[in-house]
């Protein structure tokens, strides 16, 4: 009876020293995320004003392209269009364009996303996506290509309409020897597609709210394991 009793007593606080611990792991995740997010924003904006580097088919080092303003000249591999399945522009759903340039006289192109668009009212209709034809030179952002791994359920693009653009995947369907990035197109080119690549709001500051909130959970736990200790 004693035994059960003693182990009753523990039970309570070592569930508030559990729910502290595990409230200051979140709270390191954040601050973590906040520093490592924090950086990559800052190199995005430090390529926004950096001189541009001309995009070539003997750049293949991607932590050298990477994050850079950069132009790219060549033409349109307009057949080679796809289409980047739920974008939201606006609370209104849309794609993003991603069409490869191929570089002036190589077999090289860069994957372009060239905007966005808005999808049809019909799920099963496509959007038409204006593409100008002849040599054209463009000047954009250099970002990677998607790194997520997890997925519910893999499965194929449906012929133009993509959910996600990997490297790997894109180079194996796509049968095109592409650079490591991906070029944001920025600037005007009259072909009606929205170019908005984000806040200019540093996302370390929203990580570093969401780490002061698990912290106040953390302390909050302790007062009511003090107080539960007191009134015991």
């Amino acid at each position: 009876m004693l035994i059960s009793s003693l182990k009753r007593g523990y039970r309570r606080p070592l569930l508030v020293m559990l729910l502290i611990l595990t409230c200051l792991g979140m709270a390191r995740l954040q601050l973590w995320r906040a520093e490592t997010r924090g950086e990559r924003f800052e190199r995005e904006q430090a390529a926004l004003v950096s001189t541009p580097i001309s995009l070539s088919a003997q750049q293949r080092e991607r932590e050298k392209l990477l994050d850079r303003t950069a132009t790219a000249r060549g033409r349109w591999l307009a057949g080679k269009t796809l289409l980047l399945d739920n974008k939201i522009h606006g609370s209104r759903a849309g794609y993003h364009v991603l069409t490869p340039l191929q570089l002036s006289g190589t077999e090289v192109v860069v994957l372009v996303n060239r905007g966005w668009i808005a999808a049809p009212r019909l799920r099963s209709d496509l959007p038409s996506v204006g593409t100008p034809g002849g040599e054209i030179e463009i000047t954009g952002v250099t970002r990677s290509y998607e790194t997520r791994t997890f997925e519910l359920q893999k499965a194929p693009p449906q012929g133009a309409v993509w959910q996600h653009v990997r490297e790997a995947d894109y180079r194996q369907r796509s049968g095109l020897d592409a650079l490591p990035v991906i070029l944001l197109q920025t600037g005007a080119d009259g072909d009606g597609l929205i170019r908005d690549w984000g806040s200019p709001e540093n996302p370390a500051s929203r990580h570093y709210g969401y780490a002061a909130m698990w912290l106040a959970f953390a302390l909050m736990a302790a007062a009511y394991g003090f107080f539960a200790w007191r009134k015991k």
